[in-house]
């Protein structure tokens, strides 16, 4: 057999034996949500990417949007890292990177494009020096929110080093160079991922994106919790 061939298996192998050890969780709750603030804070703050505040949570006015996703990655039940989503329609254009990026989404999005931007993605850093898999774990939720929403690009606000692993990993394009960015001090450049072409393809290459609609629905669409 081919080493890559064999080898991107055996990736793609070890990734779908870490994935029995995960679970996602949509956070409903205010003590969920601080938990994923306080993570935020933490890692943004060791990046140097924000100023210290007196609470050490970051929270900003995207968390409180009509189409906001927070949920927690949690591997053998504990909180290792966090994601946040908006999907942007026409009816709901609220987003970070929309209010950073309005001259390369707006017209996108008034015509009709639907948009998942991640944001906030944040790591336990000593736990995710123990997986290496954790960004593919994490970002996994972005793919099943774009196929669950029937959305066609994908977009993430990352610093130009991460902007190579994109590239490679999901066929990404860079649309612009980096540009301040809400609440963080590092400006960010607005990436893209052609969903609606590429997302077969990206699935194809790693079968840990692959995702059942009962798995999306249950992401997605929960059942509330009993009184």
């Amino acid at each position: 057999m081919d080493d890559a061939v064999q080898g991107a298996g055996s990736f793609s192998e070890r990734i779908a034996s870490l994935l029995k050890r995960v679970e996602y969780r949509l956070a409903r709750t205010e003590h969920a949500l601080d938990d994923i603030y306080r993570l935020r804070y933490d890692a943004n703050l060791r990046e140097n990417a924000i100023s210290p505040n007196t609470s050490g949570k970051l929270v900003d006015r995207f968390d409180a949007v009509s189409n906001v996703f927070n949920f927690g990655i949690f591997i053998d039940d504990v909180l290792t890292s966090a994601l946040r989503l908006h999907c942007l329609t026409s009816d709901e254009p609220y987003s970070p990177a929309f209010d950073a990026f309005p001259d390369l989404l707006a017209d996108r999005v008034n015509a009709g494009v639907r948009i998942i931007d991640g944001n906030r993605f944040v790591a336990n850093y000593p736990r995710a020096r123990s997986f290496p898999e954790l960004p593919y774990i994490t970002l996994r939720i972005g793919i099943l929110a774009a196929i669950r929403f029937k959305c066609d690009l994908i977009t993430a606000s990352v610093r130009s080093e991460h902007y190579p692993f994109y590239k490679r990993e999901y066929f990404a394009s860079k649309l612009c160079e980096p540009r301040p960015y809400p609440t963080l001090i590092k400006p960010l450049s607005l990436i893209s991922i052609n969903f609606k072409d590429d997302g077969e393809a990206i699935e194809k290459r790693h079968p840990f994106y692959q995702s059942s609609a009962d798995e999306r629905a249950r992401l997605f669409d929960p059942v509330p919790e009993p009184a």
